[in-house]
C-alpha cells in the first residue's frame, strides 16, 4: 500500500504543476496575442486539477493507518493534566 500511496503522491505534484504552469502560460500567452497556445495551455488547468484531487483522493485512501497503542494514547484528552 505504501507503493499506492507513493503514487498518489505524485500524481498530486504533478497535477498541482500542471495547474500552476497552465495558469500562468495560458494567461500570459492570452495577453501576448497567441490565443491557439493560451487556450492550449488554460486547457491544461480543469486536466491538472483532476489528477491533482485523483492523487490526494489516492494518497488519502491507500496510505497505511498508524494505530498503535502510543499513539492512541498520545491522543487521548481525558488524560490531560490540566
Amino acid at each position: 500500500m505504501k507503493n499506492a500511496a507513493l503514487i498518489g503522491q505524485i500524481m498530486f505534484i504533478i497535477g498541482l504543476i500542471m495547474s500552476v504552469v497552465g495558469l500562468i502560460a495560458g494567461f500570459w500567452l492570452m495577453f501576448q496575442g497567441s490565443d491557439k497556445w493560451a487556450i492550449r495551455f488554460l486547457v491544461a488547468v480543469p486536466t491538472g486539477f483532476m489528477i491533482m484531487f485523483t492523487g490526494l483522493a489516492t494518497t488519502v485512501l491507500l496510505s497505511p493507518n498508524n494505530d498503535s497503542a502510543e499513539l492512541t494514547e498520545q491522543r487521548s484528552l481525558q488524560d490531560s493534566d490540566d
